[in-house]
């Protein structure tokens, strides 16, 4: 009798060997399968306030979000300040340092007269300044713009503090004195080139001077005049192409 149940102990001990076995392998099997899986999901459909793309070392590079989710602050040269984009939905672009860089907003609505009061922005930053190329699309007032414009524009490093000095300084001349070497800093965002569709709804290739000033405007008019403009620093045309036919 002892001896038929040390053979059965011994049958069933083979017998747990044997699954232990299969299921240390197929335990194997099963983590080599999920190693080698990869992190990626397919949807057909999302909703979703926010989305933040990150880098690998938890840095943001890209920001996409509602009017209420968009970031309303913005960081240059490693200082933070405050965006003055407003609560509209868009996409914001990060560099490596964590930098704002670009991005697209846009926004639409009646006014109270019932006209559209909308638009669209796309800006391209340069490294540790603020945009240097726009493309947008503007309705309001019931007038519309469109084209691209180029910006001078200084780097936040030699600007940002003269812009604090002068929001602390009382009115007066060392206010004055403040405001001018922001501007020289590069403080102020001058536009140099503008390329599409004016307000009055001339098609204009327009250059501007350092200051912003409009040296040279080349425009067709709605009802397709051509002219080429030179203009002194008061905004007077010096000469004009063509020339319009002596009075007889």
């Amino acid at each position: 009798m002892n001896q038929q149940l040390l053979q059965e102990v011994q049958r069933q001990n083979r017998l747990l060997k044997g699954m232990l076995g299969v299921a240390g392998i197929g335990l194997v099997a099963l983590l080599t399968m999920a190693a080698k899986k990869d992190d990626r999901a397919t949807f057909s459909e999302i909703n979703v306030e926010r989305i933040n793309v990150l880098n690998a070392d938890g840095g943001q590079a890209i920001v996409i979000a509602n009017r209420e989710r968009l970031p309303q602050e913005f960081k240059v040269d490693g200082k933070t300040m405050k965006s003055n984009r407003g609560e509209k939905p868009g996409m914001i672009f990060y560099n490596g340092r964590g930098d704002e860089v670009g991005g697209l907003i846009f926004d639409g609505k009646l006014d109270d007269k019932g006209k559209p009061a909308s638009g669209m922005h796309f800006s391209m930053d340069r490294f540790g300044g603020d945009q240097q190329v726009s493309l947008s699309h503007i309705e309001n007032n019931g007038s519309m713009e469109t084209g691209l414009k180029v910006y001078d524009r200084g780097m936040v490093s030699d600007y940002a503090p003269l812009q604090e000095a002068m929001d602390k300084a009382p009115p007066g001349p060392e206010k004055d004195a403040l405001r001018q070497k922001w501007k020289e800093a590069g403080g102020a965002q001058t536009s140099r080139v503008f390329v599409g569709r004016t307000r009055g709804k001339s098609s204009a290739v327009i250059l501007a001077d350092a200051q912003g000033r409009p040296k040279i405007m080349m425009l067709v008019s709605p009802d397709g005049k051509p002219a080429l403009n030179f203009l002194d620093d008061q905004g007077n045309v010096t000469q004009s192409f063509p020339q319009e036919p002596a009075a007889k």
